[in-house]
């Protein structure tokens, strides 16, 4: 062994340090905003959404001990430069494209958490989200690996304590003493219960509602399948994780540096479950009790903020945007919808009746022209009631069919559910918002990265790397701006840019290069092949479904209803005038094809959402990457095993 490998070996991180390398990998190992919406997503559909903890799960526990350490052997920082160094920099840019796609999708779902959080405390949005992107570009900067890993260290510290106080509260508050990660099992009974009283006072909605405890009514077992795999191997490379656990320079640290991070990553997935468990109880213990709509408990406004939770289609965030679009010009109700910025609030006003829109227009307009008016006394007062009468409910009481909680929002309402004083809400934001700063610069940091691999692997002129740095910036900002369109699809983008890591990254990275055969242009194969059937399959079952259905016909799993609904409306399309009429014929053909929540669309492969194309997208990227490779020759070694 020459000198200079014993010094780098010497410099490796040593393995007496498991758990800090563990903590600080915890912070890096999958997105925030995914973590924050993981009880709302146990809430909304039981335990069909456990699949989010299970794919995480497997995804830490497969890259953590499996991919990580192959580029620990290698030497190379990330999985960009070990992909560099087998097969040359041309694969390497590919794989770089792809991160680039994956971290901008991200940077969108971090910063509309941002978002949510800063609106939960009536701040303006839009300064958080400012606020913390320029914290990340600095953080990114100037932070070196040293200090950065200890911060992020104490970010995953802060985010568990704001997941499980709250969760111990919840459960003293309804059980008293116990240990609230095994002793929840109390509460499905409980629950049970209070479900057999919604279902027979009627105060349920069907589409939206489901047993807690029951298995496959929001997801079929296919469903759940595709969602874990995908999720699973895109957590897998996902390159914070990759690079986080391969900075201990050798496989043995790397694996142990993996396994302190699963361990520790499990304890804040088993509070998911437990925090939608105690706050199903609570939420439904206030459905049954007939309240009053005049009465909201005081765990909505949070999340009514925040524009993710709504009684009857409406919000405060609702109001609050019909107020600045008053204030920008709008002067009757009909005007308001072409100000509004916000994509969620503008479907939640082209929901609405004539008449409620014009009481929410009236209060827009109070709340924008008189300096001491309340949003949400407004609401309740004002709002909400027409609301009611609007959809039948003539008690004007609270239930299950009239609310509706995005996942983001259940945590938001999680503080004031403890009855805690109103203080603890911000203190616990503070914890996740932490972590969310961590994540936007770790996702900063590997934009940065890329330049060991795609500008001359460090060796080109410094403009070059300049212009990498800005690249970055713009990037975030890009980010920046798209996550205040739509906070409703968080979830949705995050699972989708897993995705496209899954369908990118994972053929070339965890099989090209632990396969001693595999080739670079098998690699580049697979990457294009693996990221450009995942796009496709997004973007045709999302942005163009009608036309996509029409082309794989034979693949969807429409009933018998739907395509004769469909042809229906593709008769209309075809019969509509050119001009306003053929659009309108055109939106509606999209919208049937495309599927609701509720409501699935035509537009799919065996019923698979395009969210999850990675279960397509992989088998395909792997198959490309063993035929390519077997019909090209070797032209580098194969990496050290």
């Amino acid at each position: 062994m020459t000198q200079a490998s014993v010094t780098q070996t010497s410099a490796a991180p040593p393995v007496a340090f498991p758990l800090v390398s563990g903590l600080a990998a915890a912070a890096q190992a999958m997105p925030v905003a995914l973590i924050a919406a993981l009880p709302g997503l146990i809430y909304v559909a039981g335990f069909d959404h456990l699949a989010y903890c299970i794919g995480l799960l497997a995804g830490i526990v497969l890259g953590g001990v499996w991919v990580a350490p192959k580029l620990a052997a290698s030497g190379a920082a990330s999985a960009t430069e070990a992909l560099a160094m087998r097969f040359g920099v041309t694969v390497a840019r590919l794989a770089a494209a792809v991160v680039v796609l994956v971290v901008l999708s991200l940077l969108v779902a971090e910063f509309a958490l941002v978002d949510a959080m800063a609106n939960a405390l009536e701040v303006p949005g839009s300064s958080a989200i400012v606020a913390m992107l320029a914290l990340g570009v600095l953080g990114a900067l100037l932070l070196g690996d040293r200090l950065f890993r200890a911060v992020a260290a104490i970010a995953f510290v802060l985010l568990s304590a704001s997941l499980l106080i709250p969760l111990a509260l919840l459960a003293y508050k309804a059980h008293g003493a116990g240990f609230p990660l095994t002793d929840y099992g109390r509460t499905f009974s409980e629950i049970a219960t209070l479900e057999e009283k919604l279902l027979g006072a009627g105060l349920v909605d069907f589409d939206t509602f489901s047993g807690h405890v029951s298995a496959f009514l929001k997801m079929t077992p296919l469903d759940m399948v595709a969602l874990i795999i995908t999720l699973a191997l895109g957590v897998a490379v996902f390159p914070p994780l990759l690079a986080s656990v391969a900075s201990a320079r050798r496989p043995a640290a790397a694996r142990l540096a993996g396994a302190w991070t699963a361990l520790l990553v499990m304890v804040v997935l088993l509070s998911a479950p437990a925090l939608a468990a105690y706050a199903k109880l609570e939420i439904y213990g206030a459905l049954t009790s007939a309240t009053p709509l005049s009465k909201l408990p005081p765990w909505l406004e949070a999340p009514m903020h925040a524009g993710l939770a709504r009684i009857h289609g409406t919000s405060v965030d609702l109001i609050e945007s019909a107020a600045f679009a008053v204030w920008t010009g709008a002067d009757t109700a009909s005007s308001v919808s072409g100000l509004l910025l916000n994509e969620a609030a503008r479907t939640q006003w082209a929901a609405l009746d004539p008449e409620t829109r014009e009481v929410v227009f009236g209060a827009a307009r109070t709340l924008a022209t008189e300096p001491g008016a309340s949003a949400w006394d407004l609401y309740q007062s004002v709002v909400i009631p027409a609301a009611a009468r609007a959809q039948g409910n003539a008690d004007l009481t609270l239930s299950q069919a009239a609310l509706a909680i995005e996942p983001t929002g259940l945590l938001l309402a999680l503080p004031e559910m403890t009855g805690a004083p109103r203080v603890v809400l911000p203190v616990i934001l503070l914890g996740i918002g932490s972590a969310a700063l961590v994540m936007v610069m770790t996702l900063m940091r590997t934009l940065l990265s890329l330049r060991a691999t795609v500008v001359a692997r460090l060796e080109g002129p410094s403009w070059r790397r300049i212009a990498l740095v800005v690249i970055a910036s713009a990037v975030s900002a890009i980010a920046a701006a798209i996550s205040t369109i739509d906070k409703e699809l968080l979830t949705t983008a995050v699972v989708g840019s897993l995705s496209l890591a899954a369908a990118g990254l994972f053929p070339a990275v965890a099989i090209g290069l632990s396969w001693r055969r595999a080739t670079a242009f098998g690699a580049a194969a697979a990457i294009v092949a693996g990221a450009g059937l995942a796009l496709y399959y997004e973007a045709g079952t999302k942005a163009f479904p009608a036309a996509f259905y029409e082309t794989w016909p034979a693949l969807s799993n429409a009933s018998e209803p739907a395509i004769e609904e469909y042809n229906a409306l593709t008769e209309a399309w075809r019969e509509a005038e050119q001009g306003d009429a053929k659009d309108a014929a055109q939106t509606a053909l999209d919208d049937w094809a495309r599927g609701t929540a509720t409501r699935p669309g035509l537009a799919n492969w065996r019923g698979i959402d395009g969210a999850v194309s990675a279960i397509f997208a992989v088998p395909v990227g792997i198959v490309v990457l063993i035929v390519v490779s077997l019909l090209t020759p070797r032209r580098r070694q194969a990496l050290p095993s």
